[in-house]
């Protein structure tokens, strides 16, 4: 079954966007090589969060432009009144009835690949249901001082990890930890 991979760039100071919710920071670092593309396509599908889904000018780009050309599970109290446009490989659900849900069906689309779950909210749903099994953390070589922590609310958990790869490209690094459940 597919393995769940919470991941998100991160300002060295933890934040995945500054006071203005934006990304652009986080991203101008960030160049894909060889190693982290390789990574990449083992992505069978992904969970977002309805934010981290409308940060999109127009969501029917997410067909035509979006890295992940798989199905993507959208968490969401309120779905958008027209479903946007989607393709052969990539389809939009919007998931109402919770992150387990949303997590389940993604695996069951990836089937042996991996599901990448995107979002600060979503992916501290995810930590504290249980269902992350890898943290993949990119460092952006800039300290923002304040926006959206990606761990804000685990204040709670203490969860245990163990480093299994660490990616480097020209600017950034890449770090990934496997979760190591509670027994």
């Amino acid at each position: 079954m597919a393995k769940v991979c919470f991941g998100m760039i991160v300002s060295l100071d933890g934040f995945v966007s500054d006071r203005h919710g934006k990304l652009d920071k986080l991203y101008e670092s960030f160049k894909p090589n060889d190693e982290i593309n390789k990574v990449m396509e083992k992505t069978g599908a992904v969970v977002m969060g309805r934010r981290t889904y409308d940060m999109t000018d127009d969501p029917d780009a997410y067909a035509d432009n979006y890295e992940f050309q798989v199905p993507i599970f959208v968490l969401t109290h309120h779905p958008p009144a027209k479903h946007p446009k989607e393709n052969e490989n990539l389809s939009i659900t919007f998931v109402n009835d919770g992150i387990g849900s949303a997590v389940r069906m993604a695996k069951e689309a990836a089937g042996e690949q991996e599901v990448v779950v995107l979002g600060a909210d979503v992916g501290q749903q995810a930590m504290r249901a249980e269902l992350v099994d890898e943290l993949q953390i990119a460092i952006a070589p800039v300290l923002l001082g304040t926006g959206t922590r990606m761990f804000e609310h685990l204040d709670d958990m203490e969860i245990q990890l163990e480093k299994i790869r660490t990616m480097e490209s020209r600017r950034q690094v890449e770090i990934h930890y496997k979760v190591i459940k509670p027994s």
